[in-house]
């Protein structure tokens, strides 16, 4: 397939046109404005209704927390609509009266969660928990719990018709659906779990959410974080994966987190104060503080004004495809540190000068007891073994493994030059698989992509990522592209030659080497062709490989081990093509003391690319798989390593073999062709259509590229019988030149120089 740079300018603006979102708020029609305006107006007034909300008081018209836990058990079909008949709104307490959690539920959240006492001198927790966190999670009730109602209103719905202005009024309840129960129920008994946490200390105040500038807005920070809290949790096979993604929040004194998930059914923020003091402790002082906090983070924020479709349809989205879910969380104590010790971490992890820390020694963030329970979904699940690197250290390492990165990238760079310096005439070059590099392309593509996107998404790794992709996009589009193309001028006119045609001996035929009519591209049409197919199928690669990630993960490592074994097979073609090519045993070419011949009979490929490009793209490969605790958190497997080794070695292991023994060792005598030779004798016709000589040397013929006579063995005339065969060469278009001349010429062109027919390389 080929694709002109035209094309590939219109592919990349249609991609762009199509996964690129729409400026401001979205909206694109007046049915989508109404459905904004009717989400704004919801929300500013459940937020007046919050405003004027204290301890005592119970929750109102607070989306998802209209009905409480008593409410259901009393009756299950109750409707969720603001005010309910005999509700008690003037009071509040922290049982299931009230709350959306059962008693058995907050007794034990009390008792096994949040049970360890806060506001000691041995018990201090970091201010900083910013982290990615793994652990196991098990469900400890499924059925046991009654499922709380949670009605969706109608106007999130989309358009049936595109002539709509007006969404639809009411609500709905998805648990009626048949297949709610089956899509958000969770189905393993244990599984993983993946925790990320970020500080939301700043936000964006204008719609453009692109904007630089933030500002901050929290008045209590050295006692209150909110927090962007995302679970992850699956089986072991990942065939069931469910996500919470929440605004958390994180009591530094009692080292307490509380997250609960947003969606169009269940609008937590304006619940937080109350479900963050479960345990009666200064309630009014810790529910004040909690208020506080979401007000400056709302107001700041300018939450009403900066929502967008996007947001909406986002909270839609997660009503119909999630549980809602709240997350307990206690983290374990810092207790061998000091107030004044923590913060001198954190200032050196933020800014590090020299300051007397111990980086190596910072214990990891870790959850000492947690608990995730669904109110809508009835799912109760605890967490186990919990924790993770503050994200400053991660960084670090991460950039450590960066810097190895680009050392391999560069040596890589290293050995590609020496090996194009060993090949760079047309014959020799003529021996490489075009196949082998574009195999080892593919992947330095990849990286240099891949690269370039995590240093848009990392802005701390920035400067080491765009190295990175610098380094291994010159590499892939450079070096070895232009090597590339340099290959495969050389092979254009062996298009019809192929291992089958090896094994098939066709070669043994003479009229095989009849001079074809070959057109040879110049290298401009040919780097066009390459670069379009470069680029294309970097394009399906990455997106193949960026798919897969969501694939279930015994799919997902089918195709992950498939992937690497394939793509770590590039000296698979090399041996084929030294099999085509049919270079002599190393004891043979030693016996040759032509300089020329000699050069021209070496292994394309020098030894030291061969080891050094094997061990550098296998050490990656070597981590991963074999230290548990990479930064990748990839599986380990050794046993995939060990084959895989073997598997490289083996292919060395020939390749080695052909260089001793020859390229053709393996393969019965019978099926060797005999591939075409230069030096024949020639008849007294040919002799005589070359010139036949002058009347002193009636037996020689003018080469065309010194001009000096060239004497010849004829078979007719025993007199030339002792004319060393070895001294011409005759072309497959039966032209006559001096060895020396020729072989020189074709160390820069693989064309006859009389009639540019395509000359067999030697």
């Amino acid at each position: 397939m080929e694709i002109n740079g035209n094309t590939l300018v219109f592919l990349i603006l249609i991609l762009f046109l199509f996964f690129s979102s729409p400026g401001g708020d979205g909206v694109a029609s007046q049915y989508e404005f109404t459905q904004l305006e009717k989400l704004r107006n919801q929300f500013t007034t459940e937020y007046e209704s919050f405003q004027n909300m204290t301890y005592t008081d119970n929750f109102r018209n607070i989306t998802g927390f209209k009905l409480s836990y008593q409410d259901i058990i009393t009756n299950r079909e109750i409707n969720a609509t603001y005010p309910i008949e005999n509700k008690d709104y003037t009071h509040w307490a922290n049982n299931q009266t009230y709350l959306l959690l059962p008693d058995r539920l907050i007794d034990t959240i009390n008792t096994k969660v949040w049970s360890t006492p806060g506001g000691s001198p041995n018990n201090i927790f970091p201010p900083n928990i910013t982290t990615s966190m793994t652990g196991h999670i098990e469900l400890v009730a499924n059925d046991e719990y009654t499922p709380i109602r949670m009605p969706v209103p109608n106007y999130f719905e989309p358009p049936t018709d595109f002539a709509e202005n007006n969404p639809p009024g009411g609500e709905q309840y998805y648990d009626e659906w048949p297949n709610y129960g089956e899509l958000h129920n969770v189905t393993f008994q244990n599984g993983e779990l993946n925790i990320q946490v970020t500080h939301l200390d700043q936000v964006h105040t204008e719609l453009n959410q692109n904007a630089k500038y933030k500002k901050r807005f929290n008045s209590q920070d050295g006692r209150w974080k909110l927090l962007n809290l995302k679970i992850e949790f699956f089986d072991k096979l990942e065939k069931e994966k469910h996500v919470s993604s929440s605004i958390a929040v994180y009591d530094i004194r009692r080292g307490r987190i509380l997250g609960m998930s947003q969606s169009s059914k269940f609008h937590s923020l304006f619940a937080l104060p109350h479900y963050m003091n479960l345990r009666n402790e200064e309630n009014n002082e810790i529910f004040s503080e909690v208020k506080l906090l979401i007000k400056e983070y709302w107001n700041t924020s300018n939450y009403v004004d900066t929502l967008t479709m996007s947001d909406l349809d986002q909270l839609y989205d997660n009503a119909l495809t999630k549980c809602e879910y709240m997350a307990f969380l206690q983290l374990e104590p810092w207790s061998q540190y000091t107030k004044d010790q923590i913060k001198q971490i954190d200032d050196e992890l933020d800014w590090p000068i020299g300051r007397p820390v111990n980086i190596s020694h910072i214990p990891p963030v870790s959850i000492k007891s947690g608990l995730l329970y669904s109110p809508d979904c009835g799912v109760q699940l605890q967490f186990n073994d919990v924790k993770g690197p503050r994200t400053e250290l991660k960084v670090r390492t991460i950039r450590i493994h960066i810097i190895i990165g680009i050392l391999l990238f560069a040596a890589q760079i290293y050995l590609l030059l020496c090996q194009m310096q060993h090949t760079n005439t047309p014959s020799s070059i003529n021996k490489i698989s075009f196949y082998s590099f574009s195999m080892i392309n593919l992947v330095d593509g990849s990286l240099a992509t891949l690269y370039f996107v995590a240093a848009s998404v990392l802005p701390e790794l920035y400067l080491p990522l765009v190295l990175s992709s610098f380094l291994s996009f010159i590499l892939a589009s450079i070096f070895e592209t232009r090597y590339m193309i340099s290959i495969y001028a050389s092979q254009v006119n062996e298009a019809h030659v192929g291992i089958l045609t090896l094994l098939r001996g066709h070669l043994r035929n003479e009229d095989d080497h009849v001079p074809r009519t070959t057109i040879v591209p110049d290298e401009a049409s040919i780097s066009g062709r390459l670069y379009g197919r470069f680029f294309f199928s970097l394009i399906i690669f990455i997106f193949v490989v960026s798919s897969s990630t969501s694939w279930p993960r015994k799919i997902r490592m089918i195709f992950e081990y498939i992937a690497i074994f394939a793509l770590n097979s590039y000296w698979v073609p090399q041996i084929f093509r030294n099999t085509i090519k049919g270079i002599a045993s190393r004891r043979d070419r030693r016996r040759n003391n032509s300089p020329t011949n000699r050069r021209q009979n070496e292994m394309p490929l020098l030894w030291r690319f061969i080891l050094g490009t094997t061990v550098i793209r296998t050490l990656p490969i070597i981590y991963v798989f074999t230290y548990s605790a990479n930064i990748f958190r990839h599986h380990r497997d050794v046993t995939f390593v060990v084959v895989l080794s073997l598997w490289l070695i083996f292919q060395i292991a020939i390749l080695y073999s052909q260089d001793i023994l020859g390229s053709r060792w393996f393969l019965p005598q019978h099926s060797i062709p005999e591939g075409y030779t230069y030096f024949k004798p020639i008849s007294l016709q040919h002799s005589i259509e070359h010139g036949g000589g002058s009347k002193d040397e009636p037996y020689t013929v003018d080469c065309a590229i010194c001009m000096s006579p060239v004497p010849v063995y004829i078979e007719e005339v025993e007199g030339t019988h002792k004319v060393d065969i070895h001294s011409y060469m005759v072309t497959p278009c039966n032209h006559i030149f001096h060895t020396e001349c020729l072989e020189n010429w074709m160390g820069y062109k693989l064309q006859c120089p009389v009639c540019r027919s395509s000359l067999p390389p030697l």
